[in-house]
């Protein structure tokens, strides 16, 4: 890892000022006139741009404290705090929009950047930090959710466009390598008994023995057969959401196994109620089902 004197001596003085377990400055409002602790928020972070864009030394690093409304979105706050998505993204834990809810109590840097907790092993993580291997950073010890965590700073380093997207719409990988729609998510007649019900996911054409992926991190918890499905996987994933993938021939994991974003789980197939060879794929948000569609990245 590079660095210099100066940056050794901020590192010192951050790990003095960010390992102590005393809560960081609550921001109550986000309007200046109205909170002096915004208001400094504000002040800290314009300096970071006006010493960045003359070459000059960063002014020191501070923490905030924001516990989000009912109308704030992630890309809503990073424009209220005058800092990228990705900074306010990452300094909360966050690896993609879902993890955001209205309600949290949010940490708010003064300065843009990364910041990559070592605790956090995930598949997206452990990329990410290969990408910037060569990058400098600082060493920081962050209170976050009453605990200390080790985290590296990437001072002002913004994510690649395709990462960053990852905080503008949730996302879940393809689990097909290409993905054609048979029957969309939504109501229609069903095929045998020709009720008029919900179809709680979509149909994806599948060849028989198609390899079948799991559309993210997580760890299953149900596989079996069961009539309707026919054999099936079911997949907890972070905050709330699953995944379940029917109709399969072949199960490749067992229950309580943990499994890896584009990790094949399964071959396609046409077991259950089915009226050919195809994947029903379901995504389901604290138990409700949600349209896969509008939560899945492009085919592959």
């Amino acid at each position: 890892m590079k660095s210099t004197r100066a940056g050794f001596i901020l590192i010192f003085s951050l790990y003095a000022c960010l390992s102590l377990p005393a809560q960081y400055p609550l921001i109550k409002e986000t309007r200046v006139f109205r909170d002096d602790i915004y208001k400094q928020q504000q002040q800290e972070t314009e300096s970071w741009y006006f010493n960045k864009a003359r070459g000059l030394p960063p002014p020191p690093l501070t923490m905030y404290r924001y516990v989000s409304s009912g109308a704030d979105s992630l890309v809503m706050l990073a424009a209220t705090f005058n800092l990228p998505v990705d900074t306010l993204a990452t300094v909360n834990g966050f690896e993609h929009t879902s993890d955001f809810e209205p309600g949290m109590e949010l940490i708010v840097p003064s300065a843009p950047g990364l910041y990559l907790y070592r605790d956090s092993a995930t598949t997206w993580m452990n990329s990410l930090r290969e990408e910037l291997k060569d990058t400098p950073s600082l060493s920081l010890v962050i209170n976050r959710e009453s605990s200390r965590h080790e985290a590296d700073y990437f001072s002002g380093i913004n994510l690649p466009a395709a990462n960053k997207t990852r905080f503008i719409l949730p996302m879940f990988a393809s689990p097909l390598e290409r993905r054609v729609i048979t029957s969309p998510f939504g109501y229609r007649n069903h095929p045998f008994t020709g009720n008029w019900e919900l179809h709680r996911g979509t149909d994806y054409r599948a060849a028989m023995n198609s390899s079948v992926f799991s559309c993210g991190d997580g760890t299953v918890l149900s596989t079996g057969e069961l009539a309707d499905y026919g054999k099936y996987i079911i997949i907890s994933h972070r905050n709330g959401y699953t995944s379940l993938y029917g109709h399969l021939d072949r199960i490749l994991v067992r229950r309580n196994q943990r499994v890896l974003e584009g990790e094949i789980i399964a071959e396609s197939g046409n077991t259950g109620i089915s009226t050919g060879p195809h994947l029903h794929f379901e995504i389901r948000k604290n138990g409700s089902p949600v349209d896969p569609e509008n939560l899945l990245l492009k085919d592959g």
